[in-house]
């Protein structure tokens, strides 16, 4: 399994390379889906350590509707980020845009507006409109900017993600339409939620626009609903059913759902409240390593100093539920006697954190002062 990207440390890196690889089997069979599952395809994971929760079908390709719209807010804000895009870049809606059917806030030819108020559009409502007419403004035509999207896509590591058209609807053959799995949708929602005016965005239930002459209403119906949950993006289409990327937080953990396939908008929106609330209320995110702590200490031979205290040189952050946090065991490994001198920081052993018998980290341990070697003279003298 492909590890997560953002996270806090490389130490963190270690462990949810490991518990992302082993969580799904831990506690797949925790979370009860019954014999007709209400979805296709669905995924649960930390956001922080990229730990997954819960995982049914997330390698499968399916179509993912208007949730493909993520890929391409990720695009337009990585290249504000970048500085090539800013947000008050003026936008001019062509024909073409005009004439987009589905979602849309109804954009005539010739009218102009800022990128930021296209991407509320965007957001909020998923207006196929505004995604066309943002995308000729980037990417000069809309295919310069599918191809963008799939650049990035192969960017940030996405395995089973096609993108043929910027807005998700199905309007080629099955064979040849947008693709993406539960698990590439986590990976664009971990990339795209470093960019905070997203979230902002994506939490509003409602907004003016073109001057107020227009309202835009949030498609994402679990908003002030579910406790802490501000995003992301709901998509619809007869091919792909009812799918859902949501996100929430509560207290210093954030939780990211994914949806696929589900039969109606309710069943859609209840299957990820309770995925939700299932890890919320299973999981805790916790330290089980801090920087700088002391681990022991190691004799130094011709040491000025008979030993030297040996620290963590990070931490490590897990998600683990509280009955999993009594079973760590954290193994020292130090050598029983070090020759002098010893430097600041110099490496001298490591710390095993595991959990029954998986490995979920390996820290250096590192000597917390330098100590310098002794003189013979010195060495002679310590003899009396």
């Amino acid at each position: 399994m492909r590890s997560m990207r953002h996270l806090s440390t490389g130490l963190t890196l270690c462990v949810a390379l490991i518990l992302a690889a082993t969580k799904q089997t831990a506690y797949g069979a925790r979370y009860s889906i019954g014999d007709d599952p209400p979805f296709a395809a669905a995924l649960l994971l930390e956001a922080e350590t990229g730990t997954v929760l819960f995982s049914y079908n997330s390698d499968k390709a399916r179509s993912p509707a208007s949730t493909l719209k993520l890929l391409l807010q990720l695009v337009v804000m990585d290249g504000v980020q970048a500085g090539r895009l800013s947000l008050t870049d003026s936008i001019y809606t062509s024909a073409w845009a005009s004439r987009m059917g589905g979602s849309q806030v109804f954009l005539r030819e010739g009218e102009v507006f800022p990128l930021e108020e296209l991407m509320h559009a965007i957001v909020i409502a998923s207006a196929n409109d505004a995604c066309v007419a943002v995308a000729e403004h980037i990417g000069g035509t809309v295919e310069g900017f599918v191809d963008l999207m799939n650049d990035k896509a192969e960017q940030i590591g996405l395995t089973q993600t096609r993108c043929v058209n910027v807005h998700g609807l199905d309007d080629t053959p099955a064979d040849e339409g947008n693709l993406t799995s539960a698990r590439d949708l986590s990976l664009i929602a971990l990339s795209l939620i470093q960019h905070p005016q997203i979230l902002e965005w994506s939490s509003i239930r409602s907004a003016p626009f073109r001057d107020g002459k227009f309202k835009l209403w949030a498609t994402n119906r679990l908003l002030r609903k579910f406790p802490g949950l501000d995003g992301l993006k709901t998509g619809y289409t007869q091919r792909a059913g009812y799918n859902l990327v949501a996100t929430a937080k509560r207290r210093d953990m954030r939780l990211v759902s994914v949806v696929m396939g589900s039969r109606g908008e309710r069943a859609r929106d209840k299957e990820s409240a309770r995925l939700l609330l299932w890890g919320f209320n299973n999981f805790v995110k916790a330290p089980i390593s801090v920087a700088g702590d002391s681990s022991g200490v190691v004799a130094l031979d011709w040491g000025l100093s008979p030993d030297v205290t040996a620290v963590t040189a990070g931490g490590a952050i897990a998600v683990l539920t509280p009955e999993e946090r009594r079973r760590l065991h954290h193994e020292v490994r130090l050598p029983t006697l070090w020759e002098a001198p010893v430097k600041e920081g110099d490496s001298l052993g490591v710390l095993a954190i595991s959990l029954d018998d998986s490995l979920l980290a390996q820290i250096d341990l590192v000597a917390a002062t330098s100590i310098e070697r002794m003189s013979v003279w010195e060495k002679l003298m310590s003899y009396f």
